[in-house]
């Protein structure tokens, strides 16, 4: 089952155009970046994707409609115009979350103390989430995936914004990747596409695989090829690698073997 199934897409801004039968599978369970140039509608596409937007074609969310998704607290976004609870206070925003979930008081307590210490917020539990600095504010809604755990995240190229705690953030994201939530991470940062297994360049209607393209795959669709692409890329064409590598530890020991 797909996470996400985008059917014959259509909207356009005025006299616009911006998506014309676009055609996207997501997959269950997996880490996907979809890649865009400036102009090419990604956010436009998150933006349809949190229902702000009327559309044409057909949209499922795990099988049923954005709306239900939302309704069952099954898909988080985060995002950079989503700022919609500033009048709350943190703590009050991470309890309801938890208190949804039918969460005791103890649990509750529990869960709020873990996730604020994992990501270094625990000075902004008190405070109210309009007065917080943009980059807390990001933290805030990254914690609040975490406490929710939702089936699907799907997040609007933010984690450039996060300073220091990026490593932080992306790390427990893909703890709840690797225990079957669906992230999708929509982005012009091609470096991102790193973070997970599946690449989708918007407009191509194709899943790759990074493991499976090289460094004319971006430098073709007018996108920055990322470092160890690159890298690989020269590697190979010397014969000092058969495939892709993205770890630089690991090609460093390769290399020397």
């Amino acid at each position: 089952m797909s996470a996400i199934s985008i059917r014959d897409l259509s909207f356009n801004y005025s006299m616009a155009q911006v998506f014309n039968g676009l055609n996207l599978e997501i997959k269950k369970d997996s880490f996907t970046t979809i890649l865009g140039s400036a102009g090419t509608g990604k956010s436009t596409l998150f933006k349809i994707l949190h229902d702000d937007f009327k559309y044409g074609g057909k949209i499922l969310m795990l099988n049923k409609s954005i709306n239900y998704s939302i309704s069952k607290n099954y898909v988080n976004y985060i995002s950079s115009d989503i700022f919609d609870f500033n009048k709350r206070v943190v703590i009050d925003e991470f309890i309801n979350i938890l208190k949804l979930k039918g969460k005791t008081d103890d649990k509750v307590k529990i869960e709020i103390d873990r996730v604020s210490r994992k990501l270094d917020i625990k000075d902004l539990l008190n405070l109210k989430i309009k007065d917080l600095s943009y980059e807390n504010k990001l933290l805030v809604m990254f914690a609040i995936a975490l406490l929710g755990k939702p089936k699907i995240i799907i997040i609007d190229n933010v984690f450039n914004h996060l300073g220091f705690k990026k490593k932080i953030v992306l790390q427990e994201i893909l703890k709840l990747n690797r225990k079957k939530t669906t992230i999708v991470n929509i982005t012009n940062n091609s470096e991102e596409s790193l973070y997970g297994d599946d690449v989708i360049i918007l407009n191509d209607d194709k899943h790759y695989n990074i493991l499976d393209i090289d460094e004319d795959f971006f430098t073709t669709r007018n996108l920055e090829a990322p470092f160890m692409i690159s890298l690989s890329s020269k590697l190979k064409v010397y014969n000092l690698i058969d495939k892709n590598c993205l770890n630089m530890e690991k090609l460093v020991d390769d290399l020397w073997q």
